[in-house]
């Protein structure tokens, strides 16, 4: 029997483990982490479908991976109960751009870019002179929903999960596995070790606005407004190198003043936290295999602020290559 350790229990690892186990169930996957649900990063984030810094990851590897993550989010909110939210995105420029339409944008809904009309009306909307912008149908999922989903269907499909630290690829804990799929994020930078990672620091805000039924991004202030199925999400900061994981007062300020002033009514909602954490910042996603001491590792991690945008492409990725890595012989494919 082969066997598969996924390190990292986020949502890159668990939708690695998940798609692995459910394509080969004759091969033990044990997934291995020294942090879990509700304390990962993801659990954190704003949820938010929309590619985001992601460096210079080729377009046509971010348009694939998105979609499928597209496609299954669409499916999880037709089957309902997942607490995901099919909502409209308005992505602002304050300054003139001239956009491009991405590949991606062939797979959402209702992919447009603002005519001036259009943008005149929402400057006035906002309270802030718009000079470009884009909207699609996206989705907003509750992080901690879809992290516990993910788990379950691991489960389901006989996964195992260890809890432990694992600091080196080298590591003797590592030597029973035939294969390891590295998903640790901001961690690959010493575990791999791989300098080119960076923290990326995100400080939000979540509030109690159910009157707030649309996604507002204002790129070129770094202010975005997320409303999901429980709470609403006011972001937030981006800032490189900065492994400060405190709530800082003057980014609170920051956040609320530029979010109040795109939607006042932001002044009557309700706090319920403060939240930082740490995106795991990449020249761009390292999606590939490689053979160490005689052992095959397949890195799966550097997604910027696009986790929840990319994480079940990336995850098939890591399939196709594991099929293309292990002989035949030694892993059985489900018949399933």
């Amino acid at each position: 029997m082969v066997k598969i350790a996924v390190l990292g229990a986020g949502i890159n690892g668990l939708a690695s483990a998940v798609k692995i186990q459910e394509a080969y169930e004759d091969a033990e996957v044990v997934l291995i982490a020294n942090e879990f649900s509700p304390d990962t990063t993801a659990d954190g984030s704003g949820g938010l479908w929309n590619p985001y810094l992601c460096g210079s990851t080729p377009e046509d590897r971010l348009a694939k991976w998105g979609s499928e993550t597209y496609k299954l989010l669409h499916q999880l909110w037709l089957e309902g109960g997942y607490n995901i939210c099919l909502i409209p995105i308005y992505d602002f420029y304050r300054n003139n751009q001239q956009l491009k339409r991405p590949l991606w944008a062939n797979t959402v809904f209702g992919y447009q870019q603002f005519d001036e009309t259009q943008l005149k009306y929402y400057s006035r909307f906002y309270n802030v002179e718009y000079k470009a912008g884009i909207t699609f149908v996206t989705f907003v999922v509750h992080s901690s929903s879809i992290l516990k989903y993910l788990t379950e269907k691991f489960k389901i499909a006989k996964g195992k999960i260890m809890r432990a630290k694992v600091a080196s690829l080298g590591e003797p804990l590592l030597r029973e596995f035939d294969v390891v799929i590295n998903c640790t994020g901001l961690g690959a930078r010493d575990l791999v070790p791989d300098s080119s990672v960076f923290p990326i620091r995100g400080q939000i805000s979540r509030m109690i606005a159910p009157w707030v039924n649309v996604v507002v991004i204002d790129e070129d202030s770094g202010h975005y407004i997320i409303p999901n199925t429980e709470t609403c999400v006011l972001g937030g900061t981006h800032q490189e190198h900065d492994y400060n994981t405190r709530i800082n007062n003057a980014d609170t300020e920051f956040i609320h003043n530029g979010c109040r002033t795109i939607m006042p009514g932001l002044k009557h909602a309700k706090l319920v936290k403060h939240w930082v954490g740490l995106r795991p910042g990449r020249h761009e996603v390292r999606l590939e295999a490689e053979e160490r001491d005689g052992k095959f590792i397949i890195h799966n991690y550097g997604h910027g602020g696009s986790g929840l945008t990319l994480f079940w492409g990336c995850a098939e990725g890591v399939v196709e290559i594991l099929k293309k890595t292990i002989p035949n012989k030694k892993l059985q494919k489900s018949k399933l």
